[in-house]
């Protein structure tokens, strides 16, 4: 229940992203505290071992972000959603940049030059849930 839940804000935001190349900030607080019930839900997640692989999305993201490569929303919502997908949110990267790849190269003719990423992530995110 609690992926189908990110999944439609991971939607809402790819809309509001497409629309004003920006994300508001209710989508990763969102994420973030489904990812604190699902930690309450399930005993067994060690809480240790999420913040720090949050710690380095963030850190990994943050330096793309400084290189100018990805936008300030893109990094709050992954780095929250790592908190729900712990070691997944590589993977949900990998897929993500691999699709953002394949729509920025369809859409190089229209020669824009800036493209969201959330959109990506979240047919990223939908791939690794499968």
């Amino acid at each position: 229940m609690i992926k189908i839940l990110i999944l439609i804000i991971l939607f809402f935001a790819a809309v509001e992203d497409i629309k004003k190349m920006e994300v508001g900030y209710i989508y990763p607080a969102s994420i973030l505290a489904l990812s604190f019930v699902n930690f309450f839900l399930k005993p067994y997640i060690s809480l240790k071992f999420y913040l720090f692989n949050s710690f380095l999305v963030f850190a990994v993201l943050f330096l793309f972000w400084l290189l100018g490569g990805i936008g300030g929303g893109d990094v709050k919502v992954l780095t929250a959603l790592s908190f729900y997908a712990g070691f997944r949110i590589w993977d949900i990267l990998l897929f993500s940049s691999g699709i953002f790849l394949v729509y920025s190269l369809l859409l190089l003719k229209f020669k824009k030059k800036q493209l969201p990423f959330i959109p990506a992530v979240a047919a990223g995110t939908l791939l690794s849930f499968l």
